[in-house]
C-alpha cells in the first residue's frame, strides 16, 4: 500500500498551492496514483515520473529496518534509498520550488504505484488522463543510473521454453 504516501505528497503539494489528483487502484483503494502540474495549462510538460512501490524483503539479509530511512556513515540505508524514492522525494521538492516561479512550460508530477510487477499501477492514471492533456513534451524517469543519463530503455525480453520429452530418473 501506498496512499499514506501519496496522502503525503498531496499535502505537501497543496502548501505550495499545487493542486493534484488521485487515481487510485479501483480494488484495492490502498494504492494510489498521483498527477499534479504546475505552470501553464495545454502545453506539453516536463513529466517527473516514478513508482513508489518496492520489490519484498523477504528473505535477504538487512543489518538496518528496510522500511526505515537508517543514517549511518553518511548514507541513508532502507528499502528504495538508491533506487526511486531519492528521485520521487527529488521530484516533490521540485515542483514545490516550480510553484513559485512563472514557467513556460509545466512540471508535472506522477508517482505510480505497482511498478514492480509489470507497471500495473500507472495504468489507472493514463485512462485517467488520456483525453484531458497534451502528451508531455519530455518524461524524466528516476531509475538509477550511476548519474548517467539514459536516453531510452534498456529493453526487455519475455521468452516460454516449452520442453517435450519422456521424464526419466
Amino acid at each position: 500500500p501506498n496512499i499514506a504516501l501519496i496522502h503525503k505528497v498531496q499535502d505537501i503539494l497543496a502548501e505550495a498551492g499545487v493542486a493534484s489528483v488521485l487515481a487510485p487502484d479501483p480494488p484495492d483503494p490502498s494504492r494510489s496514483n498521483l498527477f499534479a502540474s504546475v505552470g501553464p495549462v495545454g502545453v506539453p510538460g516536463v513529466l517527473l515520473s516514478g513508482h513508489t512501490d518496492v520489490v519484498p524483503v523477504e528473505g535477504q539479509p538487512w543489518t538496518s529496518p528496510p522500511f526505515v530511512a537508517t543514517h549511518r556513515d553518511g548514507r541513508i540505508y532502507g528499502r528504495g534509498t538508491a533506487d526511486m524514492k531519492g528521485f520521487v522525494a527529488c521530484a516533490v521538492t521540485a515542483m514545490v520550488a516550480a510553484a513559485r516561479r512563472p514557467l513556460q512550460r509545466p512540471v508535472q508530477l506522477a508517482p505510480a504505484f505497482r511498478e514492480e510487477i509489470g507497471c500495473v499501477g500507472v495504468r489507472h492514471l493514463l485512462r485517467r488522463l488520456e483525453n484531458s492533456l497534451p502528451a508531455p513534451y519530455l518524461c524524466i524517469v528516476g531509475e538509477p543510473t550511476l548519474m548517467r543519463i539514459g536516453t531510452g530503455h534498456k529493453g526487455k525480453a519475455a521468452y516460454r521454453a516449452v520442453c517435450c520429452g519422456q521424464a526419466g530418473h
